[in-house]
């Protein structure tokens, strides 16, 4: 979920945009002034996707100002501006010094969520890197942004699903609409009936008001389904009857609402196996993956690897760090069970401990022991270390256990090879 700044003085306004932008997909961060929006950018561990403030502010500090410290702290971080008629001349002054967009007061909230939506898909909008197996399945996935069929993006968690939905989106003939992210595995299921599909007043206890669904919130854009596989039975009947009759109700209501809605779903699990154990419909499978494609782990490129660590660090305004030729072997070596999410927290770590100007080894926190109690993460780590293994094995048997030789055949230097000889105890 994309992360947003909004920075408003006044309260009727904030709270507007606060729950638009909320209902659009957005973790909104809202504050009133701009000492509190400058307390917000410097504390923030990872920088905001993106900036919306107004111009005119009370105290010492502007949007103007705002503006400047987004692009010290943030440099790639979007700034949108709002402002009144009579401020225009300033805002098209805060543009040539760096701001991405503004718009004028009063406007319509459709008006700026599609701005914040446009700005924030052509920062994110690029899957990184030029493998050829990461390739494929780009190009693919825009051949089916071309189509209103269903697409299923599988892949393990951290190799960019929603970003990849995403760039189907801003491709697809519904990019002017909403994109509405929704994580299946993150909603009680029985709250998720309500969640998705919305619940009229009184349908339940403390429905004191109407709701909209994610659908209806996404109706003319894009609904992302993500950890579909987490769906319970109930809930995967009602959504097979969506995606094959494009009609359903709210929950405790008799109105037959259309699904003018493009839907992708994504997951992380073995669907087939989801299937032959009973917990996931057949049927409903051959509905969502009407145009599949599956996104390869980390693992699987590491060519991408260094063209990925560097886009993180540009990304976060560490423009002129660099990475040792050791810490990169390093970083090509290791097994990636959490796959790019993982590399680009890895990434950040180091680049807010070093010293100095450059990511050595020793900053590197790599191959640290899954969370208690996350079995996926595990066993994904347990299979990263094993092929790890194996390719270190091969590599010495190959050069009769001449360990430099080993070295040029994994491309990497001799020192992080013994490093991770040892670490593995081989």
């Amino acid at each position: 979920m994309n992360r947003i700044l909004l920075v408003e003085d006044k309260r009727g306004m904030r709270t507007m945009l606060s729950t638009a932008l909320g209902e659009d997909g957005w973790e909104v961060t809202a504050v009133s002034t701009g000492e509190k929006a400058l307390t917000a950018l410097r504390s923030a561990g990872i920088p905001f996707d993106m900036v919306l403030s107004d111009v005119c502010l009370p105290g010492s500090v502007d949007g103007n100002t705002v503006l400047d410290t987004t692009r010290e702290i943030a440099p790639s971080t979007p700034v949108i501006l709002m402002t009144a008629f009579g401020t225009i001349d300033m805002a098209v002054s805060a543009m040539k010094r760096g701001a991405r967009d503004f718009i004028t007061k009063p406007f319509e909230l459709e008006d700026v969520l599609r701005l914040a939506r446009r700005h924030a898909t052509s920062r994110d909008s690029e899957m990184i890197g030029t493998s050829s197996v990461l390739g494929r399945e780009v190009e693919r996935a825009m051949k089916g942004a071309a189509t209103d069929l269903n697409m299923l993006i599988l892949g393990e968690s951290g190799t960019g699903k929603e970003l990849l939905a995403r760039m189907v989106h801003a491709e697809s003939r519904w990019k002017e609409g909403p994109f509405i992210p929704v994580n299946c595995a993150a909603i009680p299921g029985e709250l998720m009936e309500s969640e998705l599909f919305g619940a009229e007043k009184g349908a339940y206890t403390g429905a004191d008001a109407t709701r909209k669904g994610r659908f209806e919130l996404a109706r003319g854009g894009t609904i992302l389904l993500d950890e579909v596989s987490d769906l319970v039975p109930s809930l995967q009947g009602k959504l097979l009857r969506i995606l094959q009759e494009k009609e359903y109700t709210r929950v405790g209501g008799s109105e037959i609402l259309r699904s003018e809605v493009r839907v992708i779903s994504a997951s992380n699990r073995d669907l087939a196996g989801a299937i032959e154990s009973g917990q996931f419909r057949k049927d409903l499978y051959y509905r969502i993956s009407e145009f599949p494609v599956t996104l390869p782990p980390l693992r699987d490129r590491v060519e991408d690897i260094p063209e990925l660590a560097m886009h993180f660090l540009r990304q976060c305004g560490y423009d002129n760090l660099k990475i040792t030729d050791d810490a990169m072997s390093m970083l090509r070596m290791y097994g990636w069970p959490g796959n790019v999410r993982e590399l680009r927290n890895i990434v950040l770590r180091a680049a807010a401990l070093v010293p100095g100007d450059s990511i050595d080894t020793d900053l590197l926190e790599i191959g640290r022991a899954a969370p208690e109690g996350d079995g996926l993460l595990q066993e994904a780590a347990r299979v990263a270390k094993a092929r790890e293994r194996e390719m270190i094995l091969n590599a010495l048997s190959e050069t009769g256990g001449n360990r430099k030789k080993a070295a040029e055949i994994l491309k990497v230097s001799y020192r992080t090879l013994l490093s991770r000889i040892k670490e593995l105890e081989l």
